[in-house]
């Protein structure tokens, strides 16, 4: 989903030494054989192709791709996907309310659809999640949380979350292994 804001800029972390980036569309950023993976909806699967259908027409709404270019158009077509448990329509709809594009820019919004679009296992969700926990934007600031987050997309192929991973051991030595995240994490994903 790119229109007006270039998703692929880095933008500085709240301590200044941790640069975050937030992950691209899901076309952009994983690879066709996680196509699979990402077709997944947590309904049944007449409600797939439903979602999937929503979700396309949400993708064009927003990129103008064939029709006017329309943000709040798109956010209720992915908002429809969504609520069949459509993993990419959450993740597009997490993407809507962190830009506020066609919704009000709501971060807490966006860490809920991104939760549940990592849910599923979605490597774009994670690391974005994974930075929201770490600025404490539309969450509780929790550096083992985004630990958390960034290793399981790193574990799905996500670089920058690996990249994240080693500035924050870093900075915070206590975050190094995972099982010294695991024991500082209350309530770990």
């Amino acid at each position: 989903m790119r229109a007006h804001h270039d998703f692929t800029k880095p933008f500085l972390a709240a301590c200044g030494a941790a640069l975050l980036v937030l992950s691209t569309s899901l076309a952009d950023a994983q690879s066709a054989s996680k196509a699979d993976l990402e077709d997944m909806a947590i309904t049944h699967p007449a409600d797939l192709t439903t979602a999937k259908l929503e979700n396309t027409i949400g993708t064009r709404c927003a990129l103008g791709d064939g029709v006017p270019q329309n943000y709040g158009l798109a956010a209720q077509w992915f908002d429809k996907a969504a609520l069949h448990g459509y993993a990419k329509a959450e993740y597009n709809l997490g993407m809507q309310y962190y830009f506020g594009q066609g919704v009000s820019k709501d971060r807490t919004k966006a860490a809920y659809w991104w939760e549940k679009a990592a849910a599923q296992g979605i490597a774009a969700a994670q690391y974005n999640l994974g930075n929201l926990y770490f600025l404490g934007q539309g969450v509780p600031q929790d550096y083992g949380k985004a630990s958390l987050w960034w290793r399981k997309a790193a574990a799905l192929g996500n670089t920058q979350a690996t990249r994240n991973l080693a500035t924050l051991a870093r900075l915070h030595p206590e975050y190094q292994t995972v099982a010294a995240v695991e024991k500082k994490t209350v309530g770990a994903p």
